[in-house]
């Protein structure tokens, strides 16, 4: 029962638990039960001392005064729902209590009992080995009572003393292999790296004379525990507060508990530096000698240095910033638009936390060392919703103005209210610039050229939005294509929504979801659409036409945020407007591919396959019901990936569905890409609902939905003609190209090798009325017999198609290193073939591009590009508001919770097991009192940064974390806030597992929880492992819990692999840091400021598409690919043998396109290299083919004896000039191994080897 100062009653509720610390008890509640009066505990009955706190009564009195409080009895105190943000966020503060309890302790109060076994078994982090061990002290004198099996501490978990005292500096702390490779060091051998100090450094004025300190922490001794009676370790709680006068120099050491002189505090105090301020380092020693029995009475737990200004005064500075004497201006804007996140301390051998003041967020009140350090990340998320928000964006979302549905409706918005609608979106953008052009000077003061140049980019985005408001006020075309593409979202939407509640088996209708709160674009998705229009609805556009004046629009936004939804819109657009504009420049553009959308993973390439697929089923049914206005050819979706993962040719789909209808398993490629229909949901079932037409003149393959009553608009009762409007299958893409491709990067290699890819630009002058489009070489001539009800046909002579319009790349950040510059040569060719002729102008592609991680974006977009940069949304002055994106309060949103972990004397997979059954029990103690709420805690995603470190963790997984889990509680140690659970559903998400089976695990990551499940059901996981593939267009809502095993190696994959929890409930990513790392022990050292600002340190990537050895590589595949797929008579394969003369237009157009965009991108050096190259790959192709005596071909074939291969592929011999890669990750030969198993064995090795031609057939 809760009761006010004055002693009267206001609610009752359950207890969860109960947490006490030196002076103090917290009380955490389970549910509440408020009454609508306060009544005085006398009118109830109960007598109650203020000064006790708590007051016992018997249970009869207590129900007695419930009803009389509440009207109800007690039982009806309802469960704590976790409905709210809040809520939510006080269960995983509960989480993040029990895993702190358990890991640092004390857990169960300042003068807790331990019984069972030692205190540093019992504890992983938080503790100090005394400087001075016993020598030859017996290992297992002291623990001969605790080793009485206690269910849960591993061998590998006793930490060992320092015995030599050998100082950190002293051991290696990376291999000289990589760093992925690192050996463990084996702490039972060392005997090194448990600190005997911790300390921080921080930064005061210089007049400063005197800080606080108060250092407190644990000393445990040996006695009889007052419960039990059983020998245990006895907490005493020890520190005290001392006053140090800040003078240069070092400081006097001082004990700060008389109890223990030994454990002293040492320090420093620098000279002044940089604006005068003082440097002050603070550490705690423990300097004790460690006795021959109950050893533990030396170490020092749970330690904690607290420092303030003895005035209690904001005395504490910025840390100095290292001088960087290269002038980089991005690194000043960032240094401007994060000037409030202040770095005030920096720990050793620990973190650190500050207290900041609320008057000025540059100072701080008080620094502390942090064991485990914590920092809730801000939530950025679009304006709008929010009472604090701008009054225009308000009104926005008020009026329904940004309501797909409603700005598709011109009975709801006619032209001019729609244009009205977003002007006040522009205006209100134009005002707000205006508001901190006058904040430059005044508020933020030191940054004037940075603040300067970020308004300025803002004022061109401004001007583009005009742009884009004016185009649709001019043309009645774009303003039809806008209303077509916002229905077409809206319907996407919406039934995306719906489909995933049909799948996670919710009685749900469209109608019911079909609500405005559903299908509304926040600011920034609607005006990175309208950026795009002007270019989109004119191809004479400057974006289209002028190659050094277009730009690229790279849209940022953190994860989670609506990014695919923004470009999902433009791409709706795109191929719409299209539609309208029917021939220009001799080209139909009435059909063929309109969009190409990029990826680099395949697990992403196939999640938003998924997701388009839901758009483009809204877009086809809008078109059936219009085709007088959208035309007759529907709206597809193609997906152009491995032939690991969809068949290449119309035979190999059929056979993958046969073995489906036979029940043969196959990992390998496979047309059942999608596990259920995107527009309802219903499960696909490959064997029945795939068709494969296979005979003479048919050669399709059709998915439909599974509703078996046919009320799926895409089942086969009511679209047998078409079902889902996705294509999967290679040889079936090249004849019918889709609205919109979905495509890995590493596919675009395939030009090179595959003449008919052409078709996906257009290039086809001739058709077949069953097969589609024709091109040189292709089997199928067009000319057909009726037969089975189909009538003959005549090959049909067609306009070409018009190249593709837009080009999406999704996760631009991925687009660096090998790949990035891979992809950049071979632009090239992409670049040229989508280029078409309008008039006087070569007309290109528009190009987007989207990632939530982006630094030196300008030289990358150039190098892959060669286009301008326009960073949307462009920052402002500050980083928590940049208009169309704010960080909001923690307080009132609460974001995503960073844990560091870091145990130096432990081996690292010891740590996992202690971090993963501390997560997996807490997280099922919760689950048990606040059922859902607890629910997306209790899958554990577990991040890796090798698949070595994660097989490792596997096993571990399925052997320790399982049976410590299970026997948590069978022991006489206490563990609050853990309870007994069984961990048996482990599986991975890395490259091992096959495509097949990756959309199967995704939707099993969807599934929530259940007290009991079913015999036979398929069970939510407990533990998922992942490698980097999880890191980006993973997106499952329900993910809350996630394990990162050692800082990742750049911070742009840290925040991309740690934003896939949290997107939907309060997230808690725990970061186990290795300490035989510097990188990891200097995050952990940082933790709380690098967390803060942990965007402004994603690191710049390198593209050189234009290097020499990237020449090696690429420039052959780029320059067959330009001149076999832009010419007809070198299209076939054995049109490789008609390249006869250096000089033809073939030649001299490809050398003159790849050494121009060399002189663009970089510099006259690199045209030059590349004409060299060029001209000299030329030569030895046009040599290769005036050999006579055989024909030459771009590769070999069946039954072709007298073909000679111009192109290599990439083994294990060297690359030569016509080395060509069958996907851009191929840059390095692959090394061929066979296991020798002769050497422990008397028989001969099973294998033979090759025979050469020249050793006559001898092995």
């Amino acid at each position: 029962m809760l009761i006010t100062v004055e002693g009267a009653a206001v609610a009752v509720a359950r207890v969860y638990r109960v947490r006490q610390s030196l002076g103090n008890m917290t009380v955490y509640l389970h549910g509440l039960l408020r009454s609508t009066d306060s009544i005085p505990l006398v009118a109830l009955g109960i007598a109650h001392n203020p000064s006790h706190g708590a007051t016992r009564v018997s249970w009869e009195l207590f129900e007695k005064a419930v009803v009389r409080l509440t009207g109800n009895p007690f039982s009806a105190a309802p469960n704590l729902a976790g409905q709210t943000k809040a809520e939510q966020a006080y269960v995983r503060e509960l989480l993040r209590l029990a895993v702190v309890d358990d890991l640092l302790g004390p857990a169960n109060g300042p003068h807790e009992e331990i019984v069972g076994m030692s205190v540093r078994d019992r504890y992983l982090v938080g503790k100090l080995a005394p400087l001075d061990h016993a020598h030859n002290a017996p290992q297992s004198s002291e623990f001969a009572e605790e080793e009485i099996a206690d269910g849960d501490t591993p061998d590998d978990l006793r930490v060992y003393g320092n015995e030599a005292h050998i100082s950190r500096d002293s051991v290696p702390a990376t291999s000289p292999v990589e760093e992925d490779d690192e050996p463990e060091a084996n702490a039972s051998k060392s005997q090194s790296l448990v600190p005997s100090s911790m300390g921080l450094t921080f930064c005061v004025p210089d007049d400063q004379e005197a800080v606080e300190v108060a250092v407190s922490w644990g000393r445990y001794v040996r006695g009889k525990s007052e419960e039990s009676g059983k020998r245990c370790w006895k907490r005493i709680p020890a520190g005290g507060k001392v006053t140090l006068a800040v003078r240069e120099g070092s400081l006097t050491p001082c004990t700060v508990d008389n109890a223990v002189p030994e454990v002293r505090l040492e320090g420093s105090v620098s000279r002044p530096v940089g604006q005068g301020d003082r440097l002050v380092t603070l550490f705690l020693v423990n300097g004790q000698t460690e006795p021959q029995q109950n050893r533990d009475q030396a170490w020092v737990f749970q330690p904690e240095i607290v420092v303030r200004d003895d005035a209690g005064g904001a005395v504490f500075r910025r840390r100095p910033l290292l001088d960087v004497k290269q002038h980089d201006e991005e690194r000043l804007s960032l240094e401007m638009i994060y000037r409030r996140r202040v770095e005030f301390a920096t720990g050793h051998g620990t973190s650190v936390h500050a207290v900041v003041s609320t008057s000025d967020p540059e100072l701080a009140t008080e620094v502390r060392t942090a064991v485990i350090p914590d920092q809730e990340i801000q939530i950025t998320e679009a304006p709008g919703a929010d009472s604090a928000d701008r009054a225009a964006l308000r009104d926005l979302r008020a009026h329904g103005w940004l309501d797909m549905e409603k700005l598709a409706d011109s009975a709801e918005l006619s032209d001019d209210e729609l244009l009205a609608a977003l002007t006040v979106l522009a205006g209100d953008y134009e005002d707000w610039i205006a508001e901190n052009r006058a904040a430059i000077g005044v508020a933020v003061e030191g940054y004037d050229t940075q603040a300067q140049d970020a308004m300025e980019r803002c004022e061109l985005i401004l001007e583009r939005l005009k742009e884009g408001i004016s185009t649709l006020r001019l043309n009645t075309d774009a303003m039809s294509a806008f209303r077509f593409a916002n229905r077409a979202m809206a319907q996407q939407r919406v039934r995306g929504i719906y489909a995933r509640k049909r799948r996670q088996d919710e009685a749900v209708t469209v109608d019911k979801l079909n609500i405005p709160e559903n299908r509304t674009w926040h600011p920034f998705q609607l005006a990175f659409l309208l950026l795009s229009v002007p270019a989109l609805a004119d191809p004479k556009h400057s974006d289209r036409t002028e190659p050094l004046a277009a730009y690229a629009d790279l849209l940022w936004f953190p994860t989670g945020g609506g990014k695919t939804e923004a470009y999902l819109g433009v791409a709706a657009f795109a191929m719409s407007i299209r539609r309208f504009q029917g021939t220009l420049g001799g080209l139909d553009a009435t059909r063929g591919l309109a969009v190409i959308m990029r990826y680099t993973l395949r697990l992403l390439t196939l999640q938003q396959f998924q997701r388009a697929s839901t758009l483009i089923c809204a877009m086809e049914l809008l078109r059936k019901q219009d085709p007088e206005t959208w035309g007759s050819e529907p709206f597809t979706l193609g997906l152009w990936v491995g032939g690991k993962v969809t068949p290449n040719r119309t035979e190999d789909s059929h056979e993958a569905i046969e073995k489906e209808r036979d029940n043969r398993r196959d990992t390998g490629s496979t047309p059942a890409q999608l596990t259920s229909c995107p527009w309802c949901g219903s499960a696909i079932n490959p064997g029945r609902d795939i068709t494969v037409e296979k005979y003479p003149g048919a050669d399709q393959t059709f998915i439909y939905c599974s509703d078996k009553y046919g009320r799926c608009e895409f089942s086969k009762a009511q679209y047998p003609e078409l079902g889902l409007p996705v294509v999967v299958v290679d040889e079936e893409i090249y004849r019918r190209p889709p609205s919109m491709l979905i495509a890995t990067v590493d596919k675009f290699a395939m030009m090179a090798w595959r003449g008919q890819t052409r078709a996906l630009f257009g290039a086809a002058t001739s058709e077949c009325p069953r097969h589609g489009l024709l091109w040189p070489g292709s089997p199928c001539q067009g000319n057909h017999k009726a037969e089975r009800g189909k009538p003959a046909t005549r090959v049909k002579v067609i306009s070409p198609l018009r190249p593709p319009d837009l080009i999406i790349q999704d996760e631009f950040h991925l687009i660096s290193g090998p790949l990035g510059t891979m992809v950049g040569v071979y632009e090239t060719a992409v670049d040229e073939l989508s280029t078409w002729t309008l008039g006087d102008k070569k007309v290109r592609p528009k190009v987007i591009a989207s990632t939530a991680t982006v630094r030196k974006a300008e030289e990358q977009v150039n190098n892959v590009f060669l286009r301008q940069v326009a960073i949307f949304p462009p920052h402002g002055l500050d980083v928590e508001d940049n208009f169309f994106s704010v960080q909001r309060s923690t307080e009132d949103r609460p974001g995503r919770l960073y844990l560091g972990i870091c145990s130096p004397g432990s081996s690292r997979p010891a740590v996992l097991i202690r971090v993963y059954v501390a997560l997996l029990t807490a997280a099922k103690t919760l689950f048990q009192d606040f059922g859902a709420a607890a629910d997306p805690y209790m899958t554990l995603v577990g991040y890796f940064n090798s698949l070595r470190e994660l097989g490792g963790m596997r096993r571990l997984a399925e052997d320790d974390v399982q049976t410590r889990a299970y026997r948590v509680e069978m022991s006489d140690v206490s563990r609050p806030g853990l309870t007994q659970r069984s961990v048996n559903q482990v599986d991975e998400l890395t490259s091992r597992v096959t495509s097949k089976e990756i959309p199967q695990k995704l939707d099993r990551l969807e599934l929530p929880f259940k007290e009991k499940w079913e015999s036979g059901e398929t069970r939510a996981y407990d533990i998922v492992l992942a490698t980097n593939m999880l890191s980006v267009g993973v997106d499952v809502n329900r993910l809350g819990l996630m394990v990162v095993n050692g800082q990742p190696k750049n911070t742009a994959e840290y925040i991309q692999a740690t934003s896939r929890v949290g997107r939907s409930f309060p997230g808690l990513v725990v970061t186990v840091f290795t300490w035989s790392r510097p990188r990891d022990l200097s995050h952990y050292e940082t933790f709380e400021h690098y967390h803060s600002t942990f965007y402004k340190h994603v690191e710049a990537q390198s593209v050189t598409p234009f290097a020499p050895r990237a020449l090696d590589r690429a420039l052959t595949g780029t320059m067959v690919s330009l001149m076999r797929l832009g010419n007809d008579s070198l299209n076939p394969n054995l049109g490789a043998q008609l390249m006869e003369k250096t000089s033809g237009p073939e030649a001299t157009q490809a050398i003159e396109a790849v050494s121009e965009r060399a002189w663009k991108a970089k510099d006259k050096a690199a045209r030059d290299l590349v004409l060299r190259m060029a001209r000299d790959r030329i030569d030895r192709w046009a040599k290769e083919a005036a050999m006579g005596g055989r024909r030459l071909g771009y590769e070999t074939g069946r039954g072709q004896g007298d073909v000679v291969a111009l192109l290599r592929k990439p083994g294990a011999q060297a690359w030569d000039e016509f080395t060509v890669p069958m996907s851009m990750r191929e840059v390095e030969p692959g090394v061929q191994l066979i296991m020798d198993a002769s050497r422990r064995s008397a028989e001969a090795p099973p294998w033979k080897p090759r025979s050469r031609p020249n050793d006559g057939g001898a092995a």
